[in-house]
């Protein structure tokens, strides 16, 4: 399982890559907090280039509605090496670094 958060949203990605909530959701620290603690594990496939896909596609592109300001950052919470559709991890990376958005990776196991 993945969770990426970015400026605007957190998805998980296992086999899909999926939306869970928008931050703009949330006025404080605690209820964020709150939101990720009732996170569950899928029990499905570490899809990386899944869940980059959804952040770039879903946040980074289009009218979103971005802070004009804010640093386009991606934290990618990774549980291990990725086991879906990882053979397109690569270019999926290299297209949002093109893209100005800083990816930032934190594991949370030792298979990291």
């Amino acid at each position: 399982m993945h969770v990426v958060f970015t400026t605007a949203n957190r998805y998980v990605s296992g086999n899909k890559g999926i939306l869970q909530f928008n931050l703009r959701d949330y006025a404080t620290k605690a209820e964020v907090l709150a939101a990720v603690d009732r996170l569950r594990y899928l029990g499905e496939n570490t899809n990386t280039t899944g869940g980059l896909k959804v952040a770039r596609l879903e946040v980074f592109s289009g009218d979103y509605q971005q802070r004009p300001n804010a640093e386009r950052i991606i934290v990618l919470i990774t549980d291990g090496v990725p086991t879906y559709d990882a053979d397109k991890l690569d270019d999926e990376v290299a297209t949002i670094k093109r893209m100005g958005i800083r990816i930032v990776g934190l594991g949370v196991t030792n298979k990291v």
